[in-house]
Order: C-alpha cells, then sequence, then structure tokens
C-alpha cells in the first residue's frame, strides 16, 4: 500500500472513532443551529440541535426504565382468532407455533440451518417473495449497525493499524536492544534483555517468522510455543508469573485473514501481559514487583519519538471506538518519572537505585487501580485484589461497563467460600443496564439472590450506571450502543399494539438487547477488557406493506452515529463513492425508519414513500453489506461471512477453567398478528436467536466452530425463558 493512501486510512479511523452516541459538542462552532425533530426514548420526540454544517450537537434523550426493582404496567398476552387471519394461509406453521401464535399474538419459529435463513435480510425477501407484510424489527437494523462496525474496523486494522503496530514493535525492540548494550548494571542489563525478547515476541507474531537473535532465542521460542497452543495458563518464560494462553486464539473477526490473527495476538500480547508493580501471592515474589517495576520504566521510557507516534495512532482511536485502558499506560508513566527522575527517559544504569524505583512503586499506586481483572491470580476471593493487579500494559485493554459490571458480580464480590459465583451471566448486564425482566428472571428461573451480596451488588452497579458515573460510564461509541439497547428495552409508547407490551413481549425486546450485545461483544473482542473469576421482483404483493416496531429511539441512534460517520468521512475526503452511498443510505434508512415508528404511534396515516421503505426493506438490507473490492481506496467494507451467526467469549474463571460464551444464531422468523389497514394479518421479521453456554479456556470458540456446532445440530439449548415465544420446526 502507498504511504498516502495509509495516512488517509488512518485518518479515516481516526474520523470514524470520534462519533460518540452519548454526545458530540463542536468547539468552536459559530453557525446558527436548526431546530430538528428526532426521536427520545421509545415514543417520545425531542428537539436536537444541529449545527448549519450538519454536525449534531445534541442527542436522542436516556432511555426511561422502571426496573430493575419495578416493573411497568405490563398488559395480559393478547390472544387472536387465528380463523380471523386473512392471510394466514401464507404462512407454514407447525400447530406448536399456531398454538403460542393464538395465545399471544406472535411466535419465532426457529428453523434448522438447511431450511431457514443464514442472514437477516432473507427472511425479509422471502416475506416478499411469500406476499406477507413485513415487521421490520429493531433486531434487523442492530444488525446491520454490527455489520458495518465490524467490517469498517476489521478492514482499517488490516491497512492501517497492523503497519503501525509493525514500527511501534520495531522501535520498541531497537530502544531494548540500545538499553541492554549500554547498561552497565548487571541486573539492568538483564532486564533490558527480557525486554529483548518481550519484542521479539511481538515482532516475531506480527510478521509471521520468528526474529530474535540467540540472546534471547530460547525465550522467545518458549514463549511462541506457549502462545501458539493456546491451551490455558503457564508460566510465562519471559514475564515469569501465570499468563492465560488461551486468550491468544483468535477469535471474532479476526480469523478471517493472515494480517487479522497477525494482528491479534500481537496486540493481544501488548494488551493482556502486565508488568506488575506489586508482589501477588504465590506466583510474584516482592523481588520480581521490583524488578517488573524497572521492567516498565525501561519500556515506559522508549515510548518516545516514532514508536509514540505509532503507540498513539493505534491507541487514541481504538479508544474512542471501546475505551481508555484501564492499566497504567505510557502517559501514566512519563508523569511519574519525570516527577522521580526529572526525565521520563531516565539512563538505564539510573534504575539500579533501589530508592527511586521505590518512589516510583509509590507513585504509582498512588493512581487508579485497574476495575477488571484479566490474570489468572492465584489467590481469588478477596475484594480489593484489584490493588495488587496494578500493571503497566503497552497497549492495555480497555474499561468497559459491563465488564465491570461482571467483575463486581462473581467470586470476590458475590458469594462465599462454600458457595463461590463462579460466572455472570449475560443477564447480569441486562439488569445493571435496567431490565426489570432481565431481573426478575435471574431470581425467579436462576435464584441467582441465593449468592450473598448479589442484591446489593447489582444495586450498586445499577446506581452507578443509570446516574452516568463517568468512573464507570465513559462517552464512547461502546456505551452509546449500550445506551441503544437501553431503547430497546424500554416499555412501548402510547399507540403501540397492545400485545407489544405484555410481559413476553418485553422478554422479546430482552432477547434483542443480548442478540446485540453479543454482537457488540464480539466485534470489540480484541480491546475490550474481559473479567475474570479467579482462582427483488416476482413476488405476491401482501395486502399491507407492514409495520416498524415501534421503538423511534433505536432508530434515532442509529442515524445519528452513521450520519455523523458520512458528514466527518466526507469533510476529510476520505469517501470513496461507494462508502458514501452505503453510508447516506444508511442515515436515510435510520432517519426513515424512526419517522415511520412515529406516526405509527401517533396514529398517524404512511405515505407512499414510507411505504416503499417498508415494502423494500430487506432489498436494502442485502445491498447495504454487498461491497466491490475494487473501490478506489482498495478497502472493501462486505462481511466475509455468508452466515450470520457469531460467538464471543465473555468471561474466565480460573476456578473450573473455563469461559462463558455469548453466540448468535440463525435469524428466527418472527411472526406478530393484529390489525393492520383494517384486516387482521400475520406480519413477519427477523429476530435474534441467543445463545450462552460454557467451554473449556482452551476451547474458546470462533465464529468458524460456533457455525459448524449450529449447522451439526449440537448447538446448547437456548435460555428456557424464551420458550413461551420461539418455538422449533
Amino acid at each position: 500500500m502507498e504511504r498516502g493512501l495509509t495516512s488517509k486510512v488512518l485518518v479515516l479511523l481516526v474520523v470514524l472513532v470520534i462519533i460518540v452516541v452519548a454526545g458530540i459538542v463542536v468547539a468552536g462552532c459559530e453557525k446558527e443551529p436548526v431546530e430538528t425533530s428526532t426521536t427520545g426514548t421509545s415514543g417520545e420526540v425531542s428537539s436536537t440541535s444541529t449545527t448549519g454544517d450538519g454536525t449534531t450537537a445534541s442527542t436522542v434523550p436516556p432511555a426511561t426504565l422502571t426496573g430493575p426493582y419495578a416493573e411497568p404496567a405490563y398488559l395480559p398476552s393478547q390472544p387472536v382468532d387465528l380463523a380471523a387471519i386473512t392471510n394466514l394461509d401464507k404462512v407454514t406453521l407447525s400447530e406448536a407455533q399456531k398454538q403460542v401464535l393464538a395465545r399471544q399474538s406472535f411466535v419465532a419459529a426457529a428453523q434448522s440451518p438447511e431450511n431457514g435463513p443464514w442472514k437477516f435480510w432473507q427472511v425479509y425477501e422471502t416475506a416478499r417473495y411469500q406476499g406477507l407484510p413485513v415487521l421490520v424489527t429493531t433486531d434487523s437494523l442492530l444488525n446491520a449497525y454490527h455489520g458495518l462496525f465490524d467490517t469498517l474496523l476489521q478492514r482499517m486494522e488490516e491497512a492501517a493499524l497492523y503497519n503501525q503496530a509493525i514500527v511501534m514493535t520495531d522501535a520498541l525492540y531497537a530502544s531494548a536492544s540500545d538499553q541492554w548494550n549500554t547498561a552497565t548494571d548487571p541486573t539492568i542489563k538483564e532486564e533490558a534483555r527480557l525486554n529483548m525478547a518481550y519484542f521479539s515476541v511481538a515482532g516475531s507474531l506480527l510478521k509471521g517468522a520468528i526474529t530474535a537473535p540467540d540472546v534471547v532465542g530460547a525465550e522467545v521460542d518458549a514463549e511462541l510455543a506457549l502462545i501458539e497452543a493456546a491451551d490455558g495458563p503457564h508460566e510465562s518464560p519471559i514475564l515469569g508469573y501465570t499468563e492465560d494462553y488461551s486468550q491468544y486464539k483468535p477469535r471474532g473477526h479476526y480469523t478471517r485473514s493472515e494480517t487479522l490473527k497477525r494482528y491479534f495476538k500481537a496486540l493481544m500480547w501488548y494488551g493482556h501481559t502486565a508488568f506488575f508493580i506489586n508482589p501477588r501471592s504465590p506466583d510474584i515474589t516482592e523481588e520480581e514487583a521490583v524488578s517488573l517495576t524497572r521492567r516498565a520504566v525501561l519500556v515506559s521510557s522508549s515510548l518516545v519519538g516514532p514508536a509514540k507516534e505509532a503507540w498513539t495512532a493505534i491507541y487514541e482511536p481504538t479508544s474512542f471506538l471501546v475505551g481508555r485502558a484501564d492499566d497504567l499506560t505510557v502517559d501514566d508513566m512519563e508523569k511519574v518519572l519525570t516527577k522521580v527522575f526529572g526525565t521520563a527517559q531516565p539512563e538505564p544504569d539510573a534504575l539500579a537505585d533501589a530508592g527511586k524505583i521505590a518512589v516510583v512503586r509509590e507513585e504509582l499506586n498512588k493512581l487508579p487501580a485497574p476495575k477488571i481483572l484479566t490474570a489468572a491470580a492465584p489467590t481469588p476471593g478477596t475484594e480489593g485484589r484489584e490493588e495488587n493487579e496494578r500493571s503497566f500494559r503497552v497497549m492495555g485493554q480497555r474499561f468497559i461497563p459491563d465488564s465491570y459490571a461482571f467483575q463486581q458480580l462473581v467470586w470476590g464480590y458475590v458469594g462465599e467460600e462454600t458457595n463461590k459465583r463462579e460466572f455472570p451471566m449475560g443477564l447480569d448486564a441486562m439488569t445493571v443496564l435496567g431490565s426489570d425482566q432481565a431481573y426478575k428472571i435471574e431470581k425467579q428461573d436462576f435464584g441467582q439472590d441465593k449468592y450473598k451480596n448479589w442484591e446489593s451488588q447489582i444495586k450498586k452497579v445499577n446506581g452507578e450506571f443509570t446516574a452516568r458515573d463517568a468512573d464507570v460510564w465513559p462517552v464512547n461509541l461502546y456505551t452509546g450502543w449500550l445506551e441503544s439497547l437501553q431503547h430497546v428495552m424500554a416499555f412501548p409508547a402510547e399507540g403501540a399494539p397492545d400485545f407489544m407490551k405484555s410481559q413476553a413481549w418485553a422478554r422479546k425486546s430482552l432477547n434483542t438487547a443480548l442478540g446485540s450485545w453479543t454482537e457488540l461483544r464480539h466485534d470489540t473482542i480484541l480491546y475490550a477488557k474481559q473479567s475474570v473469576a479467579a482462582e427483488g421482483d416476482g413476488g405476491e404483493e401482501p395486502e399491507s406493506a407492514g409495520y416498524v416496531e415501534p421503538y423511534p429511539a433505536v432508530y434515532a441512534k442509529i442515524a445519528e452515529l452513521a450520519g455523523t460517520l458520512r458528514k466527518s468521512m466526507s469533510d476529510y475526503g476520505l469517501a470513496d463513492s461507494e462508502a458514501q452511498n452505503k453510508l447516506d443510505t444508511m442515515v436515510e434508512l435510520a432517519e426513515n425508519l424512526a419517522a415511520i415508528a412515529q406516526k405509527e404511534l401517533a396514529g398517524e396515516e404512511l405515505t407512499t414513500i414510507d411505504l416503499n421503505v417498508i415494502t423494500s426493506y430487506g432489498t436494502t438490507l442485502e445491498w447495504l453489506e454487498q461491497f466491490d473490492d475494487s473501490s478506489d481506496t482498495g478497502l472493501t467494507l462486505s462481511p466475509s461471512a455468508e452466515k450470520s451467526p457469531l460467538v464471543a467469549d465473555v468471561h474466565s474463571s480460573f476456578i473450573s477453567d473455563q469461559a462463558l460464551e455469548e453466540g448468535t444464531g440463525y435469524p428466527l422468523v418472527l411472526y406478530v398478528a393484529f390489525e393492520l389497514n383494517g384486516k387482521l394479518q400475520v406480519l413477519c421479521g427477523a429476530s435474534y436467536a441467543y445463545y450462552e453456554f460454557k467451554v473449556p479456556l482452551a476451547q474458546r470458540m470462533t465464529d468458524e466452530e460456533w457455525i459448524t456446532v449450529l449447522d451439526s445440530g449440537q448447538a446448547p439449548p437456548r435460555p428456557a425463558w424464551t420458550d413461551e415465544w420461539i418455538v422449533g420446526d
């Protein structure tokens, strides 16, 4: 790739990641705001201020949820007379599915992979050819947004960030080599040598070939063998403590090319390994902690010039995407070193001063401790053990609210020695976001309140999230996505069909949120810090076009994101015509859906344009994910996978050496029955199939492995609480 193109791609990434759902403020903008109408919570409309140049200056208001402790006034399930449905003959349903439809006006059909749709858009195209009106679901647009987000990130990593990682690694290795050559103190010299080995590992991972001199060859070979085996915790030959090597198995979209696999392993090495400041029984002694601190100082003092520029080119954009590092960074180290040594780059032999290193450790221990544990800590179950996890990392993994919640809800905070809460649940994330149904299911179906402190910890974390405490709810794209899920779980506004105001539909919405959250964790699996418990034509015309699931705030959120991305890319001249067209379409589609949903709630008649948006919805979704590889930037945004299921591990337990997996299956076909245009009709839409299960640490799953499991009929059962509305063939 030419240098100019690489620069353009880097700027494009920066443009992408400055988009934040929770608020965008443009400094120095002097143009008069133009008042426009956008949707607020599930049915509210708020006035947003848009500057003359089109930049959004305010956002959709936060969702209003009554939970987790109080329920809204749910209506009873709404039965329907199947004999009165005018188009039921166009739908093939089993007797069991018909019974559920009759009982509550909706049912989701789970079909076998060989018979059912592979993609969300296929549900809508099939309905169109069958002459069925469609139900545009929040699931389907959230899934489309995930596809765009994931693929943009993937292509930018391949085109730009991978190269920056090589630049940074080469510079840091060269600096470590210089430190080894210039140090006269034997202890410092040995620590510089080990840092040479550390960066040789990263370089070998990035380049796909071992790049280590003889002086560090043995340690590098041993470390690389453990990384390639990826079979669980072992003592690191270079770092000297227990490291969980199962994390180095490429997952998510990082299995789709050799470049992405190399980038994943190297960035996981930089993000998961740590230079600990304090001892940790039994695998890090006081002497070893002092040595690791000195090694951290050597690394930090090397992050200057090209190395720091490359570090910034990776860290800053991904911080806006996912969040800031949960551990000490080079910026933290520079401040402390300047205070203690008078410079951020002390000479290697200066580190032989034990008194100054003691002060460095003292100052570093004054900085915030990590909120999320990732190490295979050998002494689980003690509150405050985060203090022992304080560490410097080259490119630390990022703080994310849901992993923080998981950390707060497992052993160490919840449970007791004889009744440890080893694993969180996806439902935990939804409960602390405010879902009354998630909370109810956790207590009634799973008895989670049997664990000591579970209730109080739920209350604590939910309170922090509700207050938008900046320490646990930073402003970035990740938290914006979580906010969209809160809108999904909000009680429908006045004007929504009665069956959507039932508890059964609330659980369908909870399932939607869990499916989209799984996609979020999948897309950010490399950067997000994971918690641990240590220890077309030709169809028959439908009677009506269809209906948009009445959650306008969800669509408004997506329109806001895509619109800001489109504007920024255009300003910097970085959007080729095809990418510009895709973003234009995403914005227009999401805005139209928000407006249509608002009209439906208000009882207003839809226009011909509105009806066309609904009728062509499947075609639009299909077109959004099809990109031409011959664009003038060389980037392609089309998902490489032909099938929509995916999987992501979100929590690790070293008590049982297992990982918690969240997965989505093939799309469910959602059928709803209600009166549309004076006729009782069945409408068809797409919905998530959500799974949660555990695997051994050494068997963390890739998307490809998960799809094989689904296709072979060996998938674990879906959560039992979804059985009231999901029925198989």
